[in-house]
């Protein structure tokens, strides 16, 4: 037991220590209040620096490209707090698009309404409808619908619907997934993921020779280090720093299966 709690211990110590440079949750980016240098600060339009402290703007600051960034909405030209989808007055669809918030413009009333949450799991969806539940990716597998997990269970126009977990390849001529950064081919070297139906990814990044590999904090510059992470990492105390934590659970599920494995 001794022995197989040392090694539970360094898969631990090694898990927290790669994840901890590398998987974020998408959306999870710092927030003004987070930030601590006002070069860091100066990354996000919607932030601001004064009397050395980085905050958000409010609302009514914002152009358009900061109040697409926050929890605003944008309407009738200007930025202002977001209330209800219903509440904006709409002519087109892009006015519904530019509220975000999951709204979406409804043809025959002329309004924005809130987008209805998916309500059946795969299991209860259709042949014709096998594409998302509530679960997440659904795929028609056996005669029936059920949850996505292997991209390489995909034929090719299904295979669009796990953007950003799959891909199809050319040269397989099948349906991959894309869970690390040296497998990013066609696709904008930005991020990888690897697992489906998760927002958890490793940041990605070209080498000097052009090439998709993980984004290496210990290379990264007070100057470089929140440009490079896109925004999910900041200079802090000498070093580049995740801003929000890291998914344990990912971590956890390795440790138990590891025990699993070895009991």
């Amino acid at each position: 037991m001794n022995n197989l709690s040392q090694i539970v211990s360094t898969i631990f110590y090694l898990s927290t220590l790669t994840l901890a440079q590398n998987l974020i949750q998408i959306g999870n980016q710092c927030t003004c209040e987070q930030l601590i240098s006002q070069f860091d600060c100066s990354y996000f339009s919607k932030c601001q620096f004064i009397d050395q402290v980085c905050s958000q703007k409010s609302c009514d600051q914002m152009n358009f490209e900061a109040c697409q960034s926050s929890d605003c909405a944008w309407n009738n030209g200007k930025c202002s707090k977001f209330t209800n989808c219903q509440d904006y007055q709409v002519s087109i669809d892009e006015d519904c698009f530019n509220l975000k918030h999951d709204c979406i413009y409804n043809h025959l009333t002329k309004t924005c309404q809130t987008q209805d949450l998916l309500q059946k799991s795969c299991q209860e969806q259709d042949q014709a409808n096998c594409y998302y539940g509530i679960e997440g990716k659904c795929i028609y597998k056996d005669n029936q619908c059920q949850i996505w997990i292997n991209c390489e269970d995909g034929e090719y126009e299904h295979c669009m619907y796990g953007n950003l977990h799959c891909m199809w390849n050319i040269q397989q001529n099948k349906c991959v997934s894309v869970p690390s950064c040296q497998q990013i081919e066609d696709q904008l070297c930005l991020f990888a993921f690897p697992y489906m139906n998760s927002m958890d990814a490793y940041i990605c990044q070209y080498d000097k020779n052009g090439n998709c590999q993980d984004f290496d904090i210990s290379n990264s510059s007070q100057e470089s280090c929140i440009s490079q992470s896109y925004g999910y990492y900041q200079w802090k105390n000498g070093k580049c720093t995740a801003c929000q934590s890291i998914n344990f659970d990912l971590i956890s599920s390795a440790i138990v299966l590891t025990i699993l494995f070895l009991s």
